[in-house]
């Protein structure tokens, strides 16, 4: 990644860093033709917190509703069903891959048309598929601390951190968050280990580990 620029304020950093476009990866559909070639290909994208957030209450909703509408009651907490469980666990897949499958082409654009789609239209393993596709995504194209040397973390740390004290930190995504919480734990860790050590005495007499 290298040192941040000399020639940018922090704050006018900060704003150009949150935005940047969201980190995506292009992946099979797992749907293949007689000679085993996928049918097409799909851009994942990293959701946002606020978007995992509304993927996890439009799932409340549905299954809520459904099990209203079928069983008659909803399970209290205390007694959520492993069928309640279950069949929250799928929409949420659902919901989760409803927002992050975009258009190759245009990564702003759904490549599902509904969520009802994806459970008309695709198998148990073929979601699956499709999951695992975001959970390495979201894990390969999140934080960025393990490229970076020592030197380079502490000089975006300090810099981040003084352009981030002038944005609001809510305006951010859940990516942004949180590789600079990384930076930060890094930071905070390293400054720890290099003030005390073991059987260090401090002011209070108790020995430290």
């Amino acid at each position: 990644m290298g040192m941040p620029p000399k020639d940018i304020k922090p704050y006018d950093l900060w704003e150009q860093i949150t935005a940047l476009p969201r980190p995506h990866r292009v992946v099979p559909f797992p749907r293949f033709n007689e000679d085993g070639e996928s049918l097409g290909d799909i851009a994942m994208v990293v959701l946002t917190q606020e978007e995992v957030t509304a993927a996890n209450i439009s799932a409340e909703k549905y299954v809520r509703k459904t099990f209203k509408d079928n069983v008659g009651e909803i399970p209290m907490v205390n007694e959520k069903s492993e069928g309640y469980a279950n069949l929250f666990s799928s929409r949420a897949s659902t919901e989760i891959l409803f927002r992050a499958c975009r258009k190759v082409d245009d990564v702003e654009k759904a490549f599902f048309p509904s969520r009802e789609a994806i459970g008309q239209r695709l198998t148990t393993d073929e979601v699956a598929v499709l999951m695992n596709h975001y959970m390495r995504v979201q894990s390969e194209l999140g934080p960025i601390v393990s490229n970076m040397s020592q030197e380079e973390m502490d000089a975006w740390v300090e810099m981040l951190a003084e352009g981030g004290n002038a944005y609001p930190l809510d305006l951010l995504s859940s990516v942004q968050l949180t590789t600079l919480l990384v930076y930060m734990a890094s930071q905070l860790h390293a400054s720890r280990k290099a003030n005390s050590s073991p059987g260090t005495q401090p002011e209070n007499g108790i020995t430290t580990v």
